[in-house]
């Protein structure tokens, strides 16, 4: 039974039409958790709308709740290290603002936390798992870049792009991230499982986002994986 500290990260751009839909989740979540030691770090990554200000009107009444401001848009790879500096529960799960994961699969991971697992890893892509309501040009890129990744790491494991994983913090301290936007979330994965980490998956549903655009740009994103597989390639 998981006993420890858990942070739940979530990084915002722009996204005030979410966060109510966001709040109703989490709290959700947290009821299931059920977990005393449990913090939440919001991460305003520079946003240009009123998110900030709706995070302070939704969450400063609450006793567990971080607010971190980016003055400048800093993409994933900025809010992953954010995270990274300012952790210091025995555990962090990354969430997406827009719950395409629902945070209730959060009580579902501490359930496969044990002292030799280091990773929880959210999987759409498993066998078990299911993708709903995604456009089927971003459904095509997922599935191919997936495929790429478990052959280049050499593990069976069928999610390496989602963002929805939960890792034990002192796994993940010392990485350094060096790609930049969405492909950082696979990279810190990566990294992870080469130096050793120990993963485990939970099959679960990624939806379509209900409120909001999506900031991922497919082309930008797709030519940053494309590098970076090219990288493990050459260290292979």
């Amino acid at each position: 039974m998981f006993n420890s500290s858990l942070t739940i990260a979530v990084p915002l751009y722009n996204e005030s039409e979410t966060i109510d839909y966001m709040k109703e989740r989490l709290l959700k979540a947290i009821e299931k958790i059920n977990l005393p030691n449990l913090n939440i770090l919001f991460v305003d990554d520079g946003s240009s709308d009123n998110t900030y200000d709706q995070l302070i009107k939704n969450f400063s009444d609450f006793n567990n709740v971080e607010i971190i401001k980016h003055n400048k848009n800093k993409n994933l790879n900025g809010f992953l290290i954010t995270v990274i500096n300012n952790c210091d529960t025995e555990f962090v799960v990354f969430l997406d603002s827009d719950c395409t994961f629902d945070p209730t699969y959060i009580a579902d991971m501490l359930d496969l936390v044990s002292p030799n697992i280091d990773v929880v890893n959210g999987s759409p892509y498993h066998p078990e798992g299911d993708v709903e309501g995604v456009k089927k040009a971003r459904l095509f890129i997922s599935n191919g870049a997936n495929t790429l990744y478990k052959f280049l790491v050499d593990k069976n494991i069928s999610s390496y792009t989602s963002i929805f994983k939960m890792y034990r913090t002192s796994k993940i301290k010392n990485i350094l991230i060096e790609t930049k936007g969405f492909v950082a979330v696979t990279e810190l994965f990566i990294k992870a499982i080469l130096d050793g980490a120990n993963v485990i998956e939970l099959p679960c549903v990624l939806k379509i986002r209900k409120y909001g655009d999506s900031k991922i740009n497919i082309i930008k994103s797709t030519k940053n994986h494309l590098i970076f597989m090219s990288k493990l390639m050459l260290n292979k």
